[in-house]
């Protein structure tokens, strides 16, 4: 299992997601009074001397930032199972593109209640490098594919 290359990318993946979960993924900044928000996966929070203040939430977000990367584990331990290992790779595909999506939907919606301009952190960037890996991992799995199958017809 973990000689093969895609596990080494389902590996990464599960990493980054896991930073990406626990990391602020954007700062929300109000130019007229000069607060500042921060949007991590607990919701949004305006920052303050006392302590940091509960505006909104983004469960949207956490659910897809908690689900990516627990598809890439059990993807990871389903090796005798190649197809279904592809399939769950391109649904974790999707959902980090949705992640993407619903990441500026709350974006643009709390920019447009709080009067604020905004700015990302390079943690917004890891489901992109994800995509990529996932993509690297989608073509080993099918190189694994393609080798058992002539194995099976030389037999």
């Amino acid at each position: 299992m973990l000689q093969r290359i895609q596990t080494i990318y389902l590996l990464i993946i599960v990493i980054l997601s896991g930073v990406t979960l626990f990391s602020p993924v954007a700062d929300l900044i109000n130019n007229t009074n000069m607060a500042m928000y921060i949007m991590s996966y607990k919701g949004i929070f305006l920052q303050s001397a006392t302590g940091n203040v509960y505006q909104s939430g983004v469960w949207g977000l956490t659910a897809i930032g908690a689900i990516v990367p627990v598809i890439a584990l059990i993807t990871m331990f389903l090796y005798k199972r190649r197809i279904l290992q592809v399939r769950l790779s391109i649904f974790n595909m999707v959902l980090m593109a949705g992640y993407y999506a619903l990441l500026f939907i709350y974006i643009w919606f709390a920019g447009q209640n709080l009067h604020t301009d905004w700015s990302l952190r390079i943690v917004t960037a890891f489901p992109l490098v994800n995509i990529v890996f996932n993509i690297l991992a989608i073509r080993a799995i099918g190189k694994d594919e393609a080798l058992v199958r002539s194995l099976n017809r030389i037999r």
